[in-house]
């Protein structure tokens, strides 16, 4: 017999959406921080209006925008992406002319990725649109902003090198 967990109704409160999760994750951290990140990503694309650009994009353009270039093996360590996923997004991003790809002279295998100035005027919003969505976390997280930071820094540290 299978049970099927009980139709959320159209707009749950606050209470009924905790009611929702299931046991076994109540209090699995990783849960916590996969919802809160992709409500957060929600938030700041709906932000970006009619945009097609993702969050995770504003993260490697501003990456790029403190590097003359990276190598996607660098950008992969710096942004926290698999070389793989990554490979896919930068190829995105060339195509809307946002950065531009370069061989490398001396191993025609590799390459790397800078900013175009189409990327820099891109970025440049994004930053705006940043600023003003962090601005609503910082008033979320209030006084526990630095240590939810610490926290945060101590699970990458921790699992981030495997």
């Amino acid at each position: 017999m299978t049970v099927s967990p009980k139709p959320a109704e159209d707009s749950p409160s606050e209470n009924e959406s905790d009611d929702l999760i299931p046991t076994a994750f109540r209090d699995v951290v990783g849960y916590h921080l996969r919802v809160a990140q992709e409500v957060s990503f929600q938030t700041f694309s709906a932000m970006l209006e009619k945009s097609d650009l993702k969050p995770g994009w504003y993260s490697i353009l501003t990456i790029l925008s403190e590097y003359d270039e990276l190598t996607p093996s660098e950008l992969s360590r710096v942004c926290g992406r698999d070389r793989s996923t990554l490979t896919s997004t930068l190829k995105g991003l060339a195509i809307r002319g946002l950065i531009e790809r370069r061989q490398n002279p001396n191993d025609q295998r590799s390459y790397s990725v800078s900013l175009t100035d189409e990327g820099r005027k891109m970025h440049k919003r994004l930053h705006a649109v940043a600023r003003e969505h962090d601005r609503r976390l910082d008033a979320i997280v209030g006084k526990d902003k630095e240590a939810l930071i610490a926290i945060l820094a101590r699970i990458v540290d921790a699992l981030g090198k495997g």
